[in-house]
């Protein structure tokens, strides 16, 4: 009981409390901003990852390998991410260009960023480019194509602006703003602050919620959080099934996105009309050509807030899911 006392004496004197609470607000506002940096930067960095490995993926297929894998994206040193291959691979240069200009705009990227392709014995560099919005792009050697060989691919965000924490690769755009950051910061310290008064002053004695759920050997179980891949400028959520696009949410009926999923796997090749058909509709019992052109028809129009992505038809023979300009560079 002394001790309740003496602790209850503490916090009224309020002597001691204003000058406590001076002191604790702006720890707790620098705490809560350190935080929301650090969490912001890590999930800005995993998106850069995923859309410099979808490039990868897509170089593979233009050099006709569907097969070999591209290998884990890391990031070297601050801003810079380096993207190797299993195999060796040939390229066209203007390609390169024209599909990372489509995945990695540069209005998105104040201060630009960097390309440079590395010959995997040599360390030189075999081609590269620069884009940037202050001054002219620099684009070395175009239509050219590369020899096969060995590459690794290093790409370079300028300054501290990918840190890329500047930069916030979303369907909508990469840059987040200071003054947003600043604002959760206010929020989060001052939620925090009164949290804590609230407790010390002894008002609010809540029990605490459930933490994670525990397993029989006690380890925190936590869930995964599926990374989404990139389609064009979309996002593609398979769980759900919908497209995002910034803060639009466009969903897909279950058989929309059988049909794009089948197209996105053999992504700029012909998907024969059959196969579609077989894989869709005959397997449930459903024979019918003109099910097929429907839904193609309301797949290209909830396609269209891309408009370099485009579902091509063959006549007579399937269809194809492509970037126009980056396949026929």
């Amino acid at each position: 009981m002394r001790v309740n006392s003496a602790f209850t004496g503490f916090f009224s004197n309020r002597l001691v409390m204003i000058p406590a609470i001076a002191i604790a607000m702006p720890a707790i506002f620098f705490i809560a901003l350190s935080f929301t940096k650090h969490s912001d930067r890590d999930l800005q960095v995993k998106r850069v990852n995923l859309i410099i490995r979808q490039i990868g993926h897509r170089l593979l297929l233009q050099a006709g390998d569907s097969t070999s894998r591209v290998l884990p994206v890391t990031e070297v040193k601050e801003g810079t991410f380096l993207l190797k291959f299993e195999h060796e691979f040939i390229f066209n240069h203007d390609s390169l260009v024209v599909l990372t200009k489509s995945l990695l705009p540069k209005t998105q990227f104040p201060s630009g960023y960097t390309v440079t392709v590395h010959d995997c014995t040599t360390g030189d560099i075999a081609f590269g480019f620069q884009l940037n919005n202050t001054f002219p792009d620099i684009l070395a050697c175009s239509r050219r194509s590369q020899p096969p060989g060995c590459y690794t691919i290093e790409f370079t965000f300028n300054s501290a602006q990918v840190d890329p924490l500047e930069t916030k690769p979303t369907p909508s755009g990469f840059k987040t703003t200071t003054s947003g950051n600043l604002l959760s910061n206010v929020i989060y310290g001052g939620i925090l602050l009164l949290l804590c008064v609230a407790l010390l002053s002894g008002r609010v004695w809540k029990k605490a919620t459930p933490g994670p759920v525990e397993n029989q050997n006690n380890s925190i179980v936590k869930k995964s959080v599926p990374e989404l891949a990139a389609l064009g400028k979309f996002l593609v959520d398979p769980e759900n099934q919908r497209l995002l696009l910034g803060s639009e949410v466009i969903s897909l009926t279950t058989k929309e996105y059988k049909v794009l999923e089948l197209l996105n796997k053999s992504f700029g090749e012909l998907v024969p009309r059959e196969t579609l058909m077989q894989e869709i509709w005959i397997n449930e019992g459903v024979i019918t050509g003109r099910s097929l052109d429907m839904f193609i028809s309301k797949l290209r129009k909830k396609l269209s807030h891309d408009p370099e992505l485009r579902i091509t038809n063959v006549h007579g023979r399937g269809y194809k899911l492509e970037i126009p300009g980056i396949f026929n560079s």
